[in-house]
């Protein structure tokens, strides 16, 4: 019999975020995949470093995001993923996540450096032209690291 997947601190099952996901028509199948073993690992582990936010209007989740402080730094986080459910982006819920990180990535240690990686794809230009609206900045780029035309973009920012 297959183990069961842990519930969110809210007590949802890892199949409503999963859909959210997939819903958005964002992520490829493997992607789901690790988000699919990130959750696992953050809803079961806390020793694993993962934190949650999440989103609700009318009692459903709308978005969420997974971050976590990256190892031998001060005040470094990394921002592993930031979902908003498809009908409802463009409407401030992504921002209202990342206002929610920053302030508990900046509460923590004074201050905060938060690091993004995605894809060069261009159907990742939403996500991208999000991060750069939100005051982050790209700081680096690896041709075709993905695949050949998949660049991976990293972003910054840094909030005191």
């Amino acid at each position: 019999m297959p183990a069961e997947h842990p519930l969110s601190p809210s007590g949802r099952p890892l199949s409503v975020y999963l859909s959210i996901a997939e819903g958005t028509g964002a992520f490829r199948p493997c992607e789901i995949e690790i988000l699919a073993e990130v959750l696992t690992d953050c809803f079961s582990d806390p020793s694993k470093g993962y934190l949650f936010l999440e989103m609700e209007a009318r009692g459903q989740t709308v978005g969420f995001a997974v971050y976590g402080r990256c190892p031998m730094t001060k005040s470094a986080w990394d921002v592993y993923w930031i979902v908003v459910e498809k009908a409802l982006q463009g409407q401030g819920i992504g921002r209202k996540l990342m206002d929610e990180l920053e302030k508990d990535t900046k509460d923590s240690a004074g201050r905060a450096i938060l690091r993004v990686e995605t894809s060069g794809r261009e159907e990742y230009g939403g996500q991208r032209h999000f991060y750069l609206r939100s005051g982050f900045r790209e700081t680096g780029r690896i041709r075709d690291f993905y695949e050949e035309g998949d660049d991976l973009v990293t972003y910054c920012k840094f909030i005191s």
